[in-house]
């Protein structure tokens, strides 16, 4: 903690880094210090003309408990250079500040108050109890003489007289609270009671609470429609529950309806995948005689025109096998014959590049082809472009008249 000494009294001035707090909405910031014992000094430092927020409570009562300032006389002074607005919810804790947050706050003086403002200020220091002053001053200077001069007045435990009763004074210092009341506290159950009938400034006071009466009405009319749209929408929103109750019940009995059917799909699936097996089994212990009757070939005494016919035979049956695992499809004759072909035509091409030459013949559609091979609509016709290059194909010839007459001339069935 440093510290300087204030250049009108000679007080010690304390500083702290802690003893500061942003406000990012307004763009401003409060730095605070601690002049001698009892006079708390702040400063609002902005880069640009800005308004008021709120008043930091928290940051101010914990000065007040850090200096011991709770309990006893305090005097506060404010610097106001940049503010040029103040805003409703900063006026409401202007309030509290006096009435409910913490120490007796004896003087509250501020200074560079902008014309803007000043209206403002004005309103907000006839909000202090009776106990307490608010006033406006030209600079630091001002403040710090006129808080000097107020010890010497009064005692530390001694309280200024009101203002004399009718005097002018006395009646701004009462308008303008009133006025705060009714604007910025919202008190409008409490009557605004006027000067005697020969003052001269008894007319404002009247005028002031017929506005208050007016204002009174209004907020019971307003009250009134609060409490008729509440009801309202109290009964829409309990017809909304009956509804939404029905809703989910259905959707319930719903849900009930999809998982029983879905348990029966599963079934059925289940079966089917029981019987692809079986099937499966079977098929392999065909495919198992077969190759070994294809090994027995060798064997059987018979011609060579009949032993090759029966060679070529195994080799056509083990070719389709062999492709119909490699392609996951049931193949045709013609088929098996198309893929024979074109593997000894071309037998660079992979096994993607051959089931997708074999789907083409077959006149698939592009994206059918696409979401057989998991691939993309655009991806698929990457592929197709690259196998029109590799099959060594013209601009103009396409690939399916391609598969089509290449099955023709060598796969008639």
């Amino acid at each position: 903690m440093s510290m300087k000494r204030c250049p009108v009294t000679d007080l010690p001035v304390r500083e702290n880094p802690a003893w500061q707090v942003e406000h990012p909405g307004p763009g401003y910031r409060v730095i605070f210090d601690v002049i001698g014992t009892d006079i708390i000094h702040g400063r609002v430092i902005a880069e640009e003309p800005t308004y008021l927020d709120y008043i930091d409570a928290e940051l101010f009562q914990s000065i007040c408990e850090e200096m011991q300032l709770n309990g006893r006389k305090l005097f506060v002074v404010i610097d106001y250079a940049p503010i040029n607005e103040v805003r409703l919810s900063y006026k409401q804790d202007y309030g509290n500040l006096f009435y409910n947050w913490g120490p007796w706050i004896a003087v509250l003086v501020v200074y560079n108050v902008r014309p803007e403002i000043t209206a403002h200020m004005l309103g907000l220091g006839s909000l202090c109890p009776d106990r307490s002053q608010a006033l406006i001053v030209g600079s630091y200077r001002e403040a710090m003489e006129y808080i000097a001069d107020y010890k010497v007045r009064y005692a530390p435990s001694e309280v200024p007289e009101s203002p004399v009763a009718d005097s002018l004074e006395e009646a701004v210092g009462r308008f303008f609270a009133a006025s705060a009341r009714l604007t910025w506290l919202d008190m409008l159950d409490q009557p605004i009671a006027a000067p005697q009938e020969q003052n001269e400034y008894r007319f404002f006071f009247t005028s002031l609470e017929e506005m208050r009466r007016d204002l009174q009405g209004r907020e019971t009319l307003h009250q009134e429609r609060i409490r008729r749209l509440k009801a309202e929408y109290g009964k829409r929103e309990a017809e909304c529950r009956v509804q939404m109750k029905l809703l989910l019940d259905e959707n319930g009995r719903g849900a009930q309806q999809y998982e029983a059917e879905l348990t029966r799909l599963r079934a059925i699936l289940s079966e089917k995948d029981a019987e692809l097996s079986r099937v499966a089994r079977l098929f392999d212990d065909k495919i198992s005689m077969l190759s070994k009757l294809c090994t027995e070939v060798d064997r059987v005494e018979t011609g060579p025109e009949l032993r090759e016919a029966m060679r070529g035979l195994c080799r056509k049956m083990e070719f389709r096998r062999s492709a119909e695992v490699e392609l996951s499809t049931e193949l045709t004759d013609s088929d098996i014959c198309f893929l024979g072909v074109l593997q000894e035509r071309h037998p660079d091409l992979s096994e993607r590049e051959r089931r997708l030459s074999l789907f083409i013949k077959l006149n698939y559609a592009t994206r059918e082809i696409a979401r057989s091979a998991g691939v993309s609509l655009r991806g698929m016709e990457n592929i197709r472009y690259r196998l029109h290059k590799k099959l060594g194909l013209e601009k103009h010839q396409s690939l399916k008249n391609y598969f089509t007459a290449l099955a023709s001339q060598t796969c008639q069935d």
